[in-house]
């Protein structure tokens, strides 16, 4: 939806949204500081939606936030623990309906999954002793986004 905004207040919002994003595209060296003078000023003077959508258009995407150790940790024994706890329900259900025991064939679910989480576990706490808290994220676009990319970074964006 393009054209003049409902309200003073509703524009005076999407300018401070506008000169926000702006701000953050310096902070992360996707724009050069006189590019930030000449766009938030045009920010300031927009009146109508199209012009400020026009300051963000051409701007390149952020890179990906690095992810902390612990919480990659805690999500993958989280989702092992719920995998794990539905074969184990549908284990006891067919040893149940049967009236007799079966292979337990859930441990070769349980086993390796959990074996590889415990050496990844260890190995995240060995690194954390270290001083290492958060892993560089992957994108198909850049590669590590904590790489250095200043000869593919697009013309008027600053070095990070």
């Amino acid at each position: 939806m393009t054209g003049p905004l409902s309200s003073p207040t509703h524009l005076d919002d999407r300018i401070s949204r506008t000169v926000d994003a702006l701000t953050a595209a310096v902070g992360d060296g996707r724009l050069t500081l006189d590019e930030f003078d000449r766009r938030s000023a045009a920010a300031v003077a927009a009146t109508d939606r199209t012009r400020l959508d026009a300051l963000l258009r051409d701007l390149p995407p952020a890179p990906p936030r690095p992810v902390r150790v612990r919480t990659l940790l805690a999500a993958a024994w989280a989702h092992w623990a719920l995998v794990n706890s539905i074969c184990l329900v549908v284990y006891v259900a067919i040893c149940l309906s049967a009236g007799e025991f079966h292979y337990p064939w859930p441990v070769w679910v349980l086993g390796p999954w959990g074996a590889v989480l415990v050496v990844h576990t260890v190995g995240a706490t060995v690194a954390a002793r270290r001083g290492v808290t958060t892993l560089p994220t992957w994108s198909c676009r850049s590669g590590f986004a904590d790489a250095d990319r200043s000869a593919d970074r697009p013309a008027g964006t600053a070095a990070r």
